[in-house]
């Protein structure tokens, strides 16, 4: 012990006794380890976004980054908005609940709220972000991804209970932000409640819409005068609530990757503030209203280089906007990805939007959705809703993730990884607006094209398994057992939201009713100051969204028309290959005819089993063979219209050649596969007439695709 007490050092510490390794000293060690392999082959990555991903990475790597010193807090918020000293690093917790009718969300949104969920998330559905009553649209657009809104009193039920001078609320409004507005207003004023403390995010962004959907219901010139409507009233009277959303969604969900789907996002958000100033809304009003809205895929690191990213190109835009430092933060709400989510083996999906969620904590994202894993085909019922729930509760609770701002930050991988991502983003960012900007680039298909070149690229690395999606493309569950799906019985809600729509046009006295198409009328000739109190003032004696949308839009119809980006999830291509093989029922069975020592074949027998599995293909072995003759009789008694040899190259010389010919002798002869061998085997076997061998390389969606067509057209 030294003089204070404390247990002193010892003499020789233990690293001292060792020497630093240099870097050219680890790369030889590697280089021997790898015993021949070219080191930049086996140690450096190529991502989807064409970054090189090193093995290891030092301070080096990050002695020159600007910005890798600063705190939290600090412009250009590289790490965050919230400064260090801040006691809190909560995000919100905001779960979509995208339930039919207003009933139905209001129930589940008090439970909710009752067990950690902290903020509204209302997404209308397809009529309402349509702007359609549910009377004016097909039966399949009512209820459906979303709560059917039409009028005050649909508000008014799915928030009851619900105090929003205290509880964020999202509302995602597609292109009738401004008659969604006016539904709130009215039903805050029936309240006797002020909009002033109102936050979240109630808004609409043309270029998702329009990507989306491949056109808008109105003019685009119209849409905008509609969300610089909102801007000005929220700058003034609700200055916590955002107004301008900028989504990821299109792209991200089309397949993009992160470097191209930031420079979009990018782009759409620059377009919006261009947009806003041609009507009056200096850049630093209209940023201060958008609210980023990005998806969280699975690519651990990558996303939270992306989250991060954003923040740090968004400062620098915002800076040569010459906005002040204090409106360059970029606030964000992030969801789960809808691209990686899987149908087959969906439990997985717990596990997929549990590392997704990680990201987007890790990133520093200020609110956030986690789907639940059934999303892709049921409504979420109470159990999948609380576990998703449970993962941001988890993070924030048992993880203490809360309590961290930039947990990430100053790792040399992360920080090397933001600054790579970022630069590749700005570079296709600075393309995008040399060419006139996102709305020019969709016109000409330029991002379309760009977006399903990313999508094929992702494809590929699944189908040949350089990249993972696990119970999908790898280790696939064959014993699966069916779960119950709740689905939106929509002929019958139809009819009920419909008779509810005509009820409350009838129900009243016929001058209540002459007053409310008076007051409607009168929004035909405001101007943009008068035009919002108007609208509130007619929401507030009845109309409805249907009747606010078309007054103000009886005058404009859609002027832009583009090629749609549709959502491609990663699964679905193996989905439709499952569903394509099991249709073949008893034909979809594969034989392994096992050739040599069980101890060695085990191997290729194990990637044999995974490659077939994947398309759902039932995998049998009786054993090994050490004859050519055993083993076609085994072949034949298995019935199976398809064989696999599978064995080592030395053994594949002394009897792939007879058992094949063996096989093909039977009646009728099955396919006959190769699990492997080499290229002299390949081509001898195939004169013989083998139909094909499989390896790791090998292209599953194009292997067993065309196996499964050429087993239902013999079938």
């Amino acid at each position: 012990m030294n003089k204070q007490g404390q247990p002193s050092a010892p003499e020789n510490s233990l690293l001292e006794q060792f020497s630093t390794p240099t870097l050219e000293q680890w790369r030889e060690e590697v280089e021997r380890l790898l015993k021949g392999a070219p080191f930049a082959k086996k140690m450096f990555t190529k991502t989807v976004e064409g970054l090189t991903v090193a093995g290891m990475y030092t301070k080096v790597d990050t002695d020159n980054l600007p910005c890798a010193q600063n705190l939290p807090g600090q412009w250009p918020h590289l790490r965050g908005n919230q400064a260090a000293a801040e006691k809190s690093n909560a995000w919100i917790i905001a779960q979509e609940i995208p339930l039919p009718t207003a009933e139905d969300f209001n129930i589940a949104l008090r439970s909710d709220l009752r067990r950690g969920q902290t903020a509204v998330n209302l997404v209308l559905d397809k009529a309402g972000l349509m702007g359609l009553d549910p009377d004016q649209c097909s039966a399949d657009l009512v209820g459906a991804k979303g709560t059917s809104i039409a009028s005050m009193t649909d508000l008014e039920v799915s928030l009851d209970g619900v105090d929003l001078e205290t509880t964020p609320l999202f509302v995602q409004t597609g292109s009738a932000a401004l008659p969604v507005a006016a539904l709130l207003l009215a039903m805050l004023k029936k309240q006797g409640k002020s909009p002033s403390k109102l936050s979240g995010c109630l808004g609409s962004d043309p270029v998702f819409g329009l990507a989306q959907e491949g056109q808008l219901p109105l003019e685009l010139n119209r849409h905008y005068d509609e969300l610089a409507t909102i801007s000005r009233w929220s700058a003034l009277e609700a200055p916590f609530l955002k107004t301008l959303p900028v989504h990821e969604d299109p792209w991200h969900n089309g397949g993009a990757d992160s470097a191209l789907s930031l420079a979009l996002v990018l782009s759409s958000a620059v377009q919006m503030m261009k947009a806003m100033e041609q009507r009056g809304l200096d850049p630093e009003t209209s940023a201060a209203r958008i609210q980023f809205h990005l998806c969280i895929g699975s690519d651990f690191f990558m996303e939270i280089a992306k989250v991060r990213a954003l923040r740090l190109l968004w400062s620098d835009i915002l800076d040569a906007a010459g906005c002040p430092e204090v409106a360059s933060e970029a606030k964000i709400h992030a969801r789960t990805s809808r691209r990686t989510q899987s149908r087959l083996d969906p439990h997985v999906n717990m596990l997929r939007v549990t590392t997704q969620a990680m990201s987007a904590v890790f990133g520093g994202v200020d609110s956030l959705h986690v789907s639940p894993f059934d999303e892709m085909d049921s409504l979420p019922d109470e159990f999948s809703r609380r576990i998703a729930r449970n993962v941001q509760l988890v993070l924030s609770h048992e993880c203490h993730f809360d309590q961290v701002r930039d947990a990430a930050g100053g790792s040399w991988y992360v920080e090397s990884l933001t600054r790579d991502l970022a630069e590749k983003s700005w570079s296709i960012f600075q393309e995008i607006e040399a060419t006139g900007g996102i709305i020019e680039c969709l016109k000409a298909g330029w991002v379309q094209d760009q977006v399903e070149a990313a999508a094929e690229l992702r494809k590929s690395r699944l189908a040949t398994r350089k990249d993972v999606l696990v119970g999908t493309n790898q280790y696939a569950n064959l014993q699966e057992n069916d779960r119950v799906r709740f689905k939106v019985d929509h002929p019958n809600l139809h009819i009920r939201r419909a008779e509810a729509m005509k009820k409350m046009r009838t129900s009243g006295a016929q001058d209540e009713h002459l007053l409310v198409l008076g007051r409607l009328e009168k929004i035909m000739d405001a101007d943009g100051s008068e035009l919002l109190g108007l609208l509130c003032d007619a929401a507030g004696h009845g109309a409805t969204l249907g009747e606010l949308t078309g007054i103000l839009r009886h005058d404009s119809d859609s002027d832009l028309s583009v090629r749609t980006i549709e959502l491609r999830r990663d699964a679905e291509p193996f989905e439709d290959l499952r569903r394509q093989v099991a249709a073949l029922q008893k034909q979809r069975r594969v034989f392994a005819a096992c050739l040599g020592d069980i101890a060695r074949y085990m191997p290729r027998l194990d990637f044999t089993r995974g490659f077939f599995q994947v398309g759902g293909f039932e995998v049998q072995e009786t054993g090994f063979f050490t004859d050519a003759d055993t083993a076609a009789k085994a072949a034949e008694e298995s019935r199976a219209p398809v064989v696999v040899l599978v064995g080592l190259d030395k053994t594949y010389a002394d009897l792939a050649a007879d058992t094949l010919r063996g096989l093909l002798a039977l009646s009728p002869p099955p396919k006959v596969i190769m699990a492997g061998g080499s290229a002299d085997q390949l081509a001898e076997l195939t004169e013989i007439g083998l139909d094909q061998s499989i390896n790791m390389r090998s292209n599953i969606l194009d292997v067993l695709g065309k196996l499964a067509k050429n087993l239902e057209v013999q079938s």
